[in-house]
């Protein structure tokens, strides 16, 4: 029997009215007490109050609006914290660890894209704490020593590309930092333009594309990930088609060629030929495949990139600020007198040279939003509740800009790590919080610092850095702009790096013949 046009009409407003009402009791329901942060909006929640770019400065600012260094968003029913200061990444990420320590699993990393052998973004559980264990042991303090000749030859022949070619510096130092993890992992002897060093870069260069490029529909609908690649709007399986090949290529190829070496008894010693060497005749090497594959593939993603932002950062910073050069010359000169390139064995007489690399890790944190963490049970802390499944960013940028820990911080300061008599200050903190938090802390931060030193150390030695000049001779000012997203890298910029005295050239080509002979 047909209703009535006036009775379908009143239901239809009856509808309306009972969905309508459903959302405001929804909205104005009795919550649990979360964090401070801004008022959403039904349903999609945070949505328009999450920022893209240059996230970690407005979270600080936000953070002071609503005067707390916590905060609160929640986005279609994923609920995000923010934590701007180092108390509460401690207090929940340190001290909480085992609770804290998870990363958000999506569709297009984890399932389309090849990226779920990387084990920096798996789920913490037995296979990443295996996965933690084994690189911990090549890479702990102890451990690094082995790769300094790696290093000091990866710096030397950055040195000699400097002063062939200054004005390529970018692409000197990218080679530079490539080339020596494919060492120290591989044993690989690359030159610029070999196709295992252009392999990675372009899977590298994947990985920017898709943290960059925000939430994918798939990572929101799930099921979307079934669609054929040729169906209308499915353009993201095509684009995760094309990806996938070139990080499976980057995890497998050079994997297959130091296993073949190894079984031929050819190989030179490296990361992944102690790794291969140590597994028992008997055991199953499909199994350990994957897991080593896992190890050597994160090694480069975890390394290359973060090398070549933070040198770049100390090259924009002395060019721009030039003074910061005359002490760290004076120290390199007294204790080395221009007859030698300084050794990792020389820190503990440049502590100069520390200071400036603390303060380019502090002045700007390449990954000032550091990658987060997810919440394994609710959690209450300062009386908010945190639920299961929570996001929790850490904004390093934010700890390490504190004018109460760091005054005047948007300065590049060296200075403030050091007393008046030159040496290191201890009441100043080490900027630690540039490597991560918790149990998910960068486990490479050692063989990192060691790298960055020795680069900036050998730098500073022989170049003096300065602003360009245009063809009139006009100074051009460098541009202090930073890439926005993920990572906080230098934009392009122009500067001069030039021997600084007579006997620089003659340095660097005798250091090199005694490492070739």
């Amino acid at each position: 029997m047909e209703l009535p046009a006036s009775s379908r009409s009143a239901l239809a407003c009856l509808f309306v009215g009972l969905v309508f009402a459903c959302i405001l009791a929804f909205y104005f329901a009795k919550r649990p007490c979360y964090p401070p942060g801004p008022k959403g909006l039904p349903i999609i929640g945070n949505l328009f109050d999450v920022p893209s770019d240059y996230a970690w400065i407005t979270y600080r600012e936000l953070g002071r609006r609503y005067g707390s260094d916590i905060l609160h968003f929640e986005v279609f029913g994923l609920h995000i914290v923010v934590l701007n200061s180092m108390e509460a990444a401690e207090d929940l990420l340190d001290k909480r660890s085992g609770i804290s320590s998870d990363r958000q699993q999506t569709v297009m990393i984890q399932e389309l894209t090849g990226w779920h052998r990387s084990w920096a973004g798996m789920e913490y559980g037995d296979a990443w704490r295996q996965r933690r264990r084994l690189f911990h042991q090549h890479f702990r303090p102890l451990a690094v020593p082995q790769y300094h000749s790696s290093q000091a030859k990866a710096v030397l022949n950055l040195l000699q590309s400097l002063l062939n070619s200054p004005e390529g510096f970018l692409e000197h130092i990218r080679f530079m930092a490539g080339a020596m993890i494919l060492d120290v992992v591989y044993a690989f002897d690359v030159r610029p333009g070999d196709p295992r060093i252009e392999l990675v870069e372009k899977a590298m260069r994947t990985s920017m594309e898709i943290v960059n490029s925000g939430v994918y529909l798939v990572d929101v609908i799930p099921v979307l990930k079934h669609l054929p690649p040729w169906f209308p709007g499915a353009g993201f399986k095509r684009q995760a088609a094309e990806w996938k090949t070139l990080v499976d290529g980057m995890f497998e190829i050079p994997y297959s060629q130091v296993r073949a070496s190894v079984r031929e008894g050819k190989q030179k010693p490296c990361f992944l030929a102690t790794l291969l060497t140590s597994v028992n005749g008997n055991e199953d090497m499909t199994y350990w495949d994957e897991v080593f594959m896992s190890l050597t593939g994160t090694a480069y993603g975890a390394g290359s990139d973060t090398t070549v932002a933070t040198l770049t950062t100390f090259v924009l910073a002395t060019a721009k600020f030039p003074e910061i050069q005359v002490a760290a010359h004076e120290e390199l000169d007294r204790v080395l007198g221009r007859k030698r390139l300084p050794e990792i064995e020389d820190k503990e007489s440049l502590p100069h040279i520390t200071a400036i690399l603390h303060e380019v890790l502090r002045w700007n944190p390449v990954v000032p939003l550091a990658i987060p963490h997810r919440t394994i049970t609710d959690v209450n802390y300062r009386g908010y509740h945190i639920p299961a499944g929570s996001v929790i960013f850490a904004n390093p940028w934010a700890m390490l800009h504190d004018e109460n820990i760091f005054p005047d911080p948007d300065a590049f300061k060296p200075e403030r790590f050091l007393n008046p008599d030159g040496s290191l200050l201890d009441e100043v903190p080490e900027p630690i919080e540039a490597f991560g938090f918790g149990r998910r802390t960068c486990p490479g931060r050692y063989f990192a610092h060691d790298v960055l030193w020795l680069a900036i150390a050998n730098i500073l030695t022989v170049f003096k850095i300065e602003r360009s000049v245009d063809e009139r001779g006009n100074t051009i000012e460098p541009r202090m702009e930073f890439t926005p997203r993920f990572m906080s890298a230098p934009r392009p910029f122009k500067c001069r790096l030039t021997p600084r005295f007579s006997g620089a050239e003659t340095l660097i080509s005798s250091a090199a013949l005694t490492v070739e002979g």
